[in-house]
C-alpha cells in the first residue's frame, strides 16, 4: 500500500470500510474514557485536596499540647494559643498560584446549646469567640453532628463566592462539635480544577492520537486482508476467475480466503463443465446431423428408426440412403467405447461407408483403403445384384483405412451394412460382428443374421463373407445394438436376446408399432437404473399387397 494512500486511509473516517469503523470505534472508546476519567478526576482531585489537608490538621492537632483533654479548644477562648495559632498559620500557607485561603476559623457548638460560635485569632496568638447569628455553611454543619470520631472528616461547600472546607476536628472525649473551616475563593479552586483539566485533556490528545495510531494498525492488520478478498471478489463476479485470494494468516480471515479460494476453484471447474457441456451441445447436434433427416419413401415397404443415446453424444448410429440405381444402403453400427471419442469415430464409419459404397463400384478407392485382394468384377456386369455386392465392398474398405490409419486408436465398430433391391426383396449383407438380426414373420422369426465377418477396423485385410436374404411381402428386418439386449434393471437383471426375440415374435402392424413395443418394453425394464449405453433400432418391413 503507497503511502498516499495509508495517509488518505488514515485521515478518512466516513468512508464505509471496516478499517475505518475499526479505528472510529478505538477513538469512541477512547471518549469514553476519557469522560469517565475527568469525573473521577473531578471527584479524586476535590478528595486528594480534602485528605492532604485533612492530614496536615490531623498531624497538628496530634502535636497540640493539652490536645487530649476534654474541649482544649473551647477552654482556650481569650487565652492565649499559641501553638493552635501555629496551626491556623500553617494552613494559611496553603494557598497556591490558583487559589487564596480567604478565612481560617475554628466553628464550635455546644450539646446543649442549639447557637454557633466562630473562634479565630485576630491578631496574635489570643483566641476569641464571636456567636455565627447567620452563616450558609450552618445548615449543612447540622448535617454532621453526631459524627464524633477521629481521625477527620473533611467536606467542601461552596458560598458567597468562597469554597470552603469544614474538617471534623471533634475528639472523642470532647463534649462540644468543632469545625475547622478553611475558605478558598471559589474563582482559585475554579484554576485549580482547570489546571488539572488541562494536564487530563493534554494527556488525552496525546493519547488519542496513539489510539488512532494503533487503531489504524490493527484495524489495517484485520481489515487489509478482507478488503484484499472484497477486490478479489470483484473481480470474480465480473467473470475473472484467475484470481486467487492471498493466504497471509492462520486465523478465521486466513480460513475465509482458503474457503473463498475452494470456491474460486469450484467456479473454475463449473466453467469447465459448463464449457465442456456446451461443447458436447454442438457435438450432439452435430452428430444428429450425420443422422439421416428423412428415410426413403418407397412403394410397398415401411422403415422405421429409433435412437436413445446414453449421454450427450453417442458411438451408435443408423443409416438410410438411396444409390444412384434405386438402391437401399441400410446401415446399423456401434463404435467400441463411449463419450466424445466413440462419437467423432461413428461420423468416420458414417462418411466412409457412404464414399466407399460409390467408390467400390469404379475401383477409385484411396491407396491407405485399397485391398490387397479386392474383389474383381466385369465392368460390364456392373449392374444388379453384382452391384449390390460390389457397393458391401465399402466395408472392407473401412475396415482396412481405420486399421491403417487409426490402428493406434485401437478404435472399431461392430456394423451390418445391407444393400437392398426394393423391386426384387433381395438384400445383399455384411455383418460385421455386430448384434445378430432378426427376420420376421407373421409366425415369428424367419431368420437369424448372424455376423458374417469381425469387427470393423481391428486388422487390415479383412475378409467378410457376403450374405443374402430374400423378404417376401409380410417380413420385417430388425436390427438393434447391444444397448438393447445388455440393458440392466435396477435390480441389476439384464435384458437379454430372449427377452427381445419374444417381444418381436409377437404380431405386429407396423415397423414404427414394432420398434414402439420394444422401446416400451425396455424402459419400463430398465425404470430407474442408469443406461451406459445406447439403444438403436432398425425395423424395415415389406408391406403386403393387402395393406
Amino acid at each position: 500500500m503507497k503511502i498516499k494512500e495509508h495517509v488518505s486511509c488514515f485521515c478518512s473516517f466516513w468512508r464505509p470500510s471496516v478499517a475505518r469503523r475499526i479505528t472510529l470505534y478505538f477513538l469512541l472508546f477512547g471518549l469514553i474514557i476519557f469522560f469517565v476519567t475527568a469525573m473521577l478526576f473531578t471527584i479524586s482531585g476535590k478528595k486528594q485536596f480534602m485528605g492532604s489537608t485533612s492530614k496536615v490538621v490531623n498531624h497538628q492537632l496530634s502535636t497540640l499540647e493539652g490536645s487530649k483533654e476534654p474541649d482544649f479548644i473551647w477552654n482556650g477562648i481569650n487565652q492565649s494559643e499559641p501553638q493552635l495559632h501555629n496551626l491556623l498559620e500553617i494552613l494559611a500557607n496553603l494557598s497556591s498560584t490558583f487559589y487564596t485561603v480567604k478565612d481560617i476559623s475554628i466553628y464550635s457548638k455546644a450539646v446543649d446549646d442549639d447557637a454557633w460560635h466562630r473562634l479565630y485569632f485576630p491578631d496574635g496568638p489570643t483566641m476569641q469567640s464571636d456567636r455565627i447569628l447567620e452563616d450558609p455553611y450552618i445548615e449543612e454543619l447540622d448535617d454532621w453532628l453526631g459524627h464524633h470520631f477521629r481521625p477527620a472528616r473533611a467536606k467542601i461547600m461552596a458560598a458567597n463566592g468562597l469554597h470552603s472546607m469544614f474538617v471534623n476536628i471533634t475528639g472523642p472525649q470532647d463534649t462540644n462539635f468543632y469545625f475547622l473551616k478553611i475558605g478558598v475563593d471559589s474563582e482559585g479552586m475554579a484554576g485549580f480544577m482547570h489546571k488539572q483539566m488541562k494536564h487530563l485533556i493534554f494527556f488525552f490528545l496525546i493519547a488519542l492520537i496513539v489510539l488512532r495510531f494503533i487503531g489504524y494498525f490493527f484495524a489495517r492488520k484485520i481489515a487489509g486482508p478482507i478488503e484484499a478478498l472484497s477486490g478479489i471478489s470483484g473481480a470474480v463476479a465480473q467473470g475473472d476467475l484467475s484470481r486467487t485470494a492471498p493466504v497471509t494468516t492462520n486465523d478465521e480471515i486466513g480460513e475465509l480466503a482458503k474457503n473463498f479460494n475452494h470456491m474460486i476453484e469450484g467456479l473454475r471447474e463449473w466453467e469447465r463443465i459448463k464449457m465442456l457441456e456446451f461443447e458436447m451441445e454442438k457435438g450432439q447436434k452435430i452428430q444428429r446431423d450425420f443422422l439421416p433427416s428423412s428415410i426413403p419413401n418407397l412403394p410397398d415397404w415401411n422403415i422405421a428408426t429409433a435412437f436413445f443415446p446414453a449421454g450427450k453424444v453417442s458411438g451408435d448410429f443408423y443409416d438410410v440412403f438411396k444409390f444412384s440405381d434405386g438402391n437401399i444402403g441400410l446401415v446399423i453400427a456401434d463404435v467400441c467405447d463411449k463419450g466424445v471419442g466413440s462419437a467423432l469415430y461413428m461420423a468416420l464409419f458414417r462418411s466412409l461407408i457412404r464414399v466407399f459404397a460409390d467408390q467400390a463400384v469404379y475401383g477409385d478407392v484411396p491407396a491407405g483403403a485399397q485391398l490387397k485382394h479386392p474383389r474383381k468384377s466385369n465392368p460390364a456386369a456392373r449392374s444388379g445384384e453384382e452391384l449390390q455386392k460390389l457397393r458391401l465392398q465399402a466395408v472392407p474398405y473401412t475396415s482396412n483405412y481405420i486399421a491403417e490409419t487409426h490402428g493406434e486408436e485401437s478404435m472399431f465398430a461392430t456394423l451390418f451394412f445391407g444393400v437392398l433391391n426394393p423391386h426384387t426383396g433381395r438384400l445383399y449383407y455384411i455383418n460385421g460382428g455386430h448384434e445378430p438380426l432378426y427376420l420376421i414373420d407373421s409366425d415369428g422369426v424367419k431368420q437369424k443374421i448372424d455376423p458374417t465377418g469381425p469387427a470393423v477396423g481391428l486388422w487390415p485385410d479383412t475378409t467378410y463373407d457376403i450374405g443374402l436374404i430374400k423378404m417376401e411381402p409380410g417380413d420385417m428386418l430388425i436390427g438393434y445394438t447391444d444397448g438393447v439386449t445388455e440393458a440392466r434393471s435396477p435390480a441389476d437383471e439384464v435384458f437379454t436376446r430372449n427377452r427381445l426375440r419374444s417381444l418381436i415374435e409377437q404380431p405386429f402392424t407396423t415397423a414404427s408399432e414394432m420398434l414402439e413395443r420394444v422401446r416400451a418394453n425396455l424402459f419400463t425394464f430398465i425404470d430407474i437404473a442408469p443406461r451406459s449405453d445406447d439403444v438403436t433400432m432398425l425395423a424395415v418391413e415389406r408391406i403386403t399387397s393387402a395393406r
